[in-house]
């Protein structure tokens, strides 16, 4: 029987997915929003064994989990993938509706608007508003609106300006912005599919300019477009994705997010890595 694996469908973990779904492939590939695999990972719903979680799914269970190393989807560039949209002429930000099922860009918002832009926290709780990703609606209720996106795309409303925040993440920290990694329990990964989610990685992001065209065939979208839209993002989990997360976790211990600081552990793949050879 395959091991049952959950991602999101968003265009930018297509390089991290290639090869998957094949038949000769060791995992059953299901796709969902990142808090609803998060949520069936950790209650082991539907023989799912492993997922690719944000940084905050993993920190709230840190000691269950492991992480397979050297892959991630990390990003410093504005693309438009998490966007907070705001109304002109605030003076502080009091309300942002959010969608639920994208927890760790709210951690990020939060994180954003506390640390840059707002001027007396301490006077005014920054609340979230939860409600179904339409900006309009959303704006309505509150002073601003998180957008998470599949595809790339600006958000644009008569007086609102918009916050990259990646963007601002990094200028915040100098450090890309990690979107998450492969997330499983020690026992449910073994070595060889370790190793077999770091060949497709190997293998995908060789394969952007080819994702890049499926997509904008599927989309009827620029080719161009998506195809700088991926190379805004690395694949790799190294030192400076491995300080951004550190970062990121120690933040949100900071803000209450999180009781504690998980410490990050990784599989152990047994096997020589593939990137190595």
């Amino acid at each position: 029987m395959k091991s049952r694996l959950a991602a999101s469908d968003a265009l930018f973990l297509k390089p991290l997915l290639f090869g998957l779904d094949r038949t000769d492939s060791p995992f059953e590939l299901v796709t969902d929003f990142p808090a609803v695999n998060a949520l069936k990972l950790n209650e082991r719903s539907g023989g799912l064994r492993n997922a690719f979680l944000s940084p905050i799914d993993y920190a709230r269970h840190g000691g269950d989990y492991r992480i397979v190393p050297n892959v991630c989807a990390a990003s410093s560039d504005p693309t438009g993938t998490i966007q907070l949209v705001l109304k002109s002429g605030l003076r502080n930000i009091d309300t942002v509706a959010v969608d639920v099922r994208f927890t760790s860009e709210i951690i990020l918002a939060k994180i954003i608007l506390s640390e840059k832009y707002r001027s007396e926290p301490e006077h005014n709780k920054l609340q979230f508003v939860p409600m179904m990703s339409d900006v309009d609606a959303m704006l309505a209720k509150a002073d601003a609106a998180l957008l998470v996106q599949d595809f790339p795309g600006a958000v644009t409303r008569p007086e609102t300006f918009t916050l990259d925040l990646v963007e601002e993440w990094a200028d915040l920290t100098g450090l890309p912005y990690v979107h998450g990694f492969w997330v499983g329990r020690e026992e449910d990964l073994s070595g060889p599919e370790a190793n077999a989610l770091i060949s497709a990685k190997n293998s995908g992001v060789l394969l952007k300019p080819q994702i890049a065209q499926a997509a904008a065939q599927q989309q009827n979208r620029s080719m161009e477009e998506l195809t700088r839209y991926l190379s805004a993002f690395s694949y790799d989990l190294g030192e400076k994705e491995e300080e951004s997360l550190a970062e990121f976790l120690h933040y949100a211990y900071y803000h209450g997010i999180i009781g504690d600081v998980p410490e990050i552990l990784y599989f152990n793949t047994e096997t020589t890595d593939p990137s190595q050879n």
